[in-house]
């Protein structure tokens, strides 16, 4: 873990013992994010994607240099590792954000909180940028949005407080296409 205060941002990963220079810019993370989202794209063609992350050269061992993406996106090195959860792993969540569906709100906050235009900065760090997103305060709708999606509404007593939550929550829902044959057998596991 390192100090984002005192220590520099980190340009490259590490692979097999070796570093390799990747892009470090907060917009190639979100585009990367968004990739791994398309439900379009198989996992192959997302693991060939991805080494397109790397600036220079692509590291001999795709399946390392492809975790090796991974761990720079989730911003492991700035993370304290959590401890793991007791609830059941293979639950299906709904995701509680989306860079696409959300992105209004990102770039609202940020002017708001920071002073920060995302759209005109020239460059800012991927983990710098997700310091500053986590760090956003609870009451911006960007944040708001988040809470709300992670409500379980059937765990409200009150039946008009869980109508206004499942009310929201279906505002706030992101739109969804039906799931293909592939992917219902993906959620079964056939």
């Amino acid at each position: 873990m390192i100090n984002l205060i005192c220590e520099e941002l980190p340009d490259a990963v590490e692979v097999s013992g070796k570093s390799y220079s990747i892009a470090t810019d907060f917009r190639d993370w979100i585009l990367f994010f968004d990739m791994l989202e398309d439900a379009n794209i198989d996992k192959k063609q997302k693991i060939s994607l991805a080494l397109k992350w790397f600036t220079d050269k692509i590291p001999p061992d795709i399946i390392q240099a492809y975790n090796a993406l991974i761990d720079f996106a989730s911003c492991s090195g700035i993370h304290q590792d959590k401890p793991e959860s007791d609830s059941n792993d293979n639950f299906i969540r709904q995701p509680l954000f989306s860079w696409l569906y959300d992105s209004v709100y990102v770039l609202g906050a940020f002017r708001q909180i920071y002073n920060i235009d995302l759209i005109h900065i020239e460059y800012l760090h991927w983990w710098e940028f997700s310091a500053l997103f986590e760090a956003l305060p609870d009451d911006t709708p960007v944040k708001k949005r988040i809470a709300y999606r992670n409500i379980d509404a059937s765990e409200i007593r009150d039946s008009d407080r869980r109508n206004q939550v499942l009310k929201i929550q279906r505002e706030i829902s992101f739109p969804t296409a039906p799931l293909s044959a592939e992917q219902t057998g993906a959620v079964f596991d056939f």
